[in-house]
């Protein structure tokens, strides 16, 4: 079983030095746990969703008392895999011996920890009160956890999860494989982006032989699109221009959400497609969401950009190629059109304000 993937992959990958010891600490705390819970990020994701069942079908296995949270619902195309329809979005932090969290490249993005500060709690010895083991990908994370299983030269959460399940000898079965390749395939924009090597596509190979469902996953992930969330792409496919600095922008407010009868939720995806102009530094997506925050979105194809060096300038992270941060307050048009003479002239210039767009 995966006889082409010993520890000589775990080097490859970059995995950070002592992920085996981290495994093995991470195991002993859930093996001794009786109730554990596993919360994705907030506007959780293909691989937020996927990781987090994974480890929960593997800890179930096990006679586990698990819970699967997030401060925000589930996306309707990952509420098929089995389990996903019964996240909790609040808990008692009381009642679990293990907290983990699943692709949050900050503390923040667990979000709960807003509401319970006793996620992270410390005793009077400085100690944590209770163990926290923080799984993730991504370049921004600073070890919040008191375990902390961080790589953030591996594609996706999942594929760090493959690894740790192997670790704990959790058998993959074909829920927990489909779980695993649903966070692959997300992440790595079906398998499309920089992050795909042979060796991801050999883990995905090895899934797929133990009967992940790539079919459905392909279909639902990027293949289905309903007529109010076609409408809202088309509204921001309409207003992206690239400005002086080469940088693909467009934005999408509430007011765009009301006409098209969608939600913010509806903007995932789109980005890849604002990734595709020719010639662009990177892309930038500005969009509304419901908490008063504005999300921006960055995705560049280029080696010479680290984009999670840009998104950490508002407060955000990420990785080189995909980042994002979050800002509070909204959106406002601010392109400008200047009429001027056919020849070329400015001597009438007139500035014309075009509702709709966004300066970056």
């Amino acid at each position: 079983m995966l006889g082409f993937l010993p520890l000589v992959y775990v080097s490859k990958i970059n995995l950070m030095k002592g992920m085996q010891a981290r495994f093995a600490e991470a195991k002993k705390l859930l093996m001794d746990a009786e109730r554990i819970c596993i919360i994705s990020h907030r506007s959780p994701d293909g691989d937020a969703v996927g990781s987090n069942l994974a480890l929960r079908y593997c800890l179930e296995s096990y006679g586990k008392k698990v819970v699967s949270a997030c401060v925000d619902p589930i996306p309707e195309n990952s509420l098929w895999l089995r389990g996903a329809d019964k996240f909790v979005t609040d808990f008692d932090v009381e009642n679990f011996d293990v907290i983990v969290s699943v692709d949050c490249g900050a503390k923040k993005l667990v979000a709960f920890h807003e509401s319970k500060p006793e996620l992270f709690e410390t005793g009077s010895d400085g100690n944590p009160v209770r163990p926290f083991i923080n799984i993730d990908h991504h370049e921004s994370n600073n070890g919040f956890g008191t375990v902390n299983l961080v790589d953030p030269g591996a594609c996706a959460t999942a594929f760090i999860i493959f690894f740790f399940l192997r670790h704990a000898k959790c058998s993959i079965d074909k829920d927990t494989a489909t779980a695993l390749m649903h966070g692959l395939y997300f992440d790595t924009g079906s398998f499309m982006h920089s992050n795909v090597d042979e060796y991801v596509l050999k883990v995905g190979s090895e899934l797929m032989k133990r009967g992940a469902n790539i079919k459905r996953i392909s279909k639902e992930l990027f293949h289905t699109m309903p007529v109010n969330k076609m409408r809202l792409w088309g509204r921001i496919m309409e207003r992206t221009y690239v400005n002086e600095d080469g940088v693909t922008v467009s934005a999408v407010n509430k007011h765009d959400y009301q006409v098209c009868e969608s939600d913010s939720k509806d903007t995932s995806g789109v980005i890849d497609y604002l990734n595709s102009v020719p010639g662009s530094k990177y892309c930038v997506l500005l969009s509304e969401d419901d908490r008063g925050l504005v999300k921006g979105s960055l995705r560049t194809q280029r080696d010479d950009v680290n984009l999670s060096d840009i998104a950490r300038e508002f407060g955000g992270g990420g990785h080189p190629k995909a980042s994002g941060f979050g800002l509070p307050g909204r959106l406002e048009p601010q392109i400008s059109w200047k009429i001027v003479p056919e020849n070329g002239s400015t001597a009438h210039g007139k500035e014309v304000s075009e509702e709709g767009g966004v300066s970056f």
